[in-house]
């Protein structure tokens, strides 16, 4: 045990140190590839945000083409309105109900509007009156259509008025006209190709420009740019807190969500994550190999304890039986004294060397067999009895009345009741009394032994069925006895109870099913 401690203790130390380190190292260079890894990754994120809105604004530039040709796609809604007439001073010149019906006449075809801001055609039409004009061959135009549809240029203002005296004040075109021209921006549009482009609160891209003398507009929802685009399946719902935001240029208001891979740039951190568990885990290595180390050095301990005890034990019988010889031989001595004592001897050194075999059949797979356990508990009792004769023990045996068979190892069993019959004769009271009870309860059977010794030291309960334990107030002995009478225990599928009191005797009791588990399962070994 020493000499581990003296070699193990340090190489594991140096171990634990050199894992850690490593761990420390190799995480600061992982940290810093995360990093970069993360940089990375934002720009490249930044960078997809981007090209994301680009591709949007390249998709409303198709559109704008498309409604500039007068060939608007599915989904896009499209108007045209003549130019807001200009506020001019009064200019001098002739009144037109002073002009003629001809000049009148020409006028009806007139996109212009009066020095007062008036549709031209609107004015003439009102000054000819509901007289019949003529222009020759041709139809002259209507008017009321032409203002109605919205080619004249004409303010929200002047509207009413204007439909009232054309007599279309009711026409529902009136109210429809009104609140295109109130939408309308009164001036300051940019030329075509170009637009001004505005996301309403509606959630839809709304464009304006001047083409010559007439405004053109154009409205499309922005799920349908989107969808144009090709790239709705980047985007995040309206609102959304994460992801990037990436304005689409040239378009004020429109602000799109795109969503960034979460697990981009975190190959470095779960790189991390892994080596601390690689490190910690290596960690509990060294502590588990240092454990199995103590174990193992302990047991080599208790293995040596028990050879240099056994070693003891047989000399001892041995050295007796030699001199016990020697002196018979020489003619000396009782014969019938020294035999009794060369017998006692041999009992004790064929009881140790009993003992020394059980520990290596402990091990071994139980062989089942119909078994009665009045019998087997009679026979053990018998066997001990000439040992709690020498000490002047009284036995007494309890059995309960019409003890089932059982499925036992009968020799197992056996050496189990001895160990415990031994441990109560040798070490309970010199003339004491020593009580043997078996009782049935529930499928299992109950074999007490009880003696009235000094009772186990509380700091010893725990530890008496280890391996080469012996009590601090144990007469001479292995140390094996208990222990091997809990692994028959155990191989039978029960157990031992121990019930003790300082100063008022030991009972341990032993507890088996009549038919253990392995025995109904038929393990090899078995036997009916």
């Amino acid at each position: 045990m020493g000499a581990m401690t003296r070699l193990t203790e340090p190489l594991l130390a140096g171990l634990a140190l050199t894992l850690l380190a490593f761990g420390v190292i190799s995480d600061r260079a992982l940290a810093e590839r995360a990093r970069r890894e993360r940089d990375t990754a934002q720009a490249a994120a930044v960078e997809s945000a981007r090209l994301t809105a680009l591709s949007v604004r390249a998709a409303l530039a198709q559109v704008e083409q498309a409604v500039t040709v007068e060939r608007p796609p599915v989904g896009v809604a499209v108007d045209r309105l003549a130019g807001m007439p200009p506020l001019a001073a009064q200019a001098t010149t002739v009144p037109y109900s002073r002009r003629s019906r001809p000049e009148l006449a020409r006028l009806l075809s007139s996109t212009r509007a009066t020095p007062n801001g008036l549709p031209e055609a609107v004015v003439a039409r009102i000054a000819l009156g509901d007289s019949p004009v003529s222009l020759g061959s041709e139809a002259p135009p209507d008017v009321g259509e032409r203002l109605l549809s919205g080619r004249l240029p004409v303010r929200p203002n002047d509207l009413p008025y204007l439909a009232a005296q054309l007599g279309l004040g009711a026409d529902p075109r009136v109210a429809s006209l009104l609140e295109r021209l109130r939408r309308a921006p009164a001036g300051g549009l940019p030329s075509l190709p170009a637009f001004r482009r505005t996301r309403t609160a509606q959630d839809r891209v709304e464009g304006w420009s001047q083409a010559a003398d007439d405004r053109l507009f154009y409205s499309i929802p922005v799920a349908t740019l989107v969808a144009r685009a090709g790239v709705a399946q980047r985007l995040l719902a309206p609102g959304a807190a994460v992801g990037l935001a990436a304005e689409v240029p040239d378009v004020a208001g429109l602000t799109l969500r795109v969503a960034a891979d979460a697990h981009a740039g975190t190959g470095g951190e779960r790189l991390r994550l892994a080596l601390w568990v690689a490190v910690v885990a290596g960690a509990l290595g060294l502590v588990a190999v240092r454990r199995a180390l103590v174990r193992e050095a302990k047991a080599t301990a208790r293995e040596k304890a028990f050879l240099a005890g056994v070693t003891h034990e047989l000399r001892t019988p041995l050295s007796a039986i030699r001199l016990f010889g020697e002196t018979l031989a020489g003619g000396r001595g009782d014969p019938r004294e020294y035999g009794a004592l060369v017998a006692r001897e041999s009992e004790r050194l064929e009881s140790l060397v009993e003992r020394v075999l059980a520990v290596t059949r402990v091990d071994e797979a139980p062989t089942f067999a119909p078994v009665t356990p009045t019998a087997l508990v009679a026979s053990a009792v018998a066997l001990i009895r000439p040992r709690a004769e020498r000490r002047e023990v009284t036995l007494e045996t309890r059995l309960g009345p019409g003890l089932p068979q059982a499925q036992w190892d009968e020799e197992a069993v056996r050496r189990a009741l001895l160990s415990l019959l031994d441990n109560a004769v040798t070490h309970g009271r010199e003339r004491g009394h020593v009580t043997v009870v078996a009782v049935e309860d529930s499928g299992v059977v109950k074999v007490s032994v009880s003696d009235d010794g000094p009772g186990i030291a509380r700091r010893d309960r725990g530890r008496v069925f280890g391996r080469f334990v012996r009590g601090a107030n144990s007469a001479s002995g292995t140390g094996l006895g208990l222990h091997l009478a809990e692994q028959v225990a155990r191989a039978h599928g029960g157990r031992i109870d121990l019930a003790t009191e300082a100063g008022r005797g030991t009972t341990f009791t032993l507890v088996l099913p009549l038919v253990p588990a392995a025995a109904r399962a038929g393990q090899p070994g078995a036997s009916s």
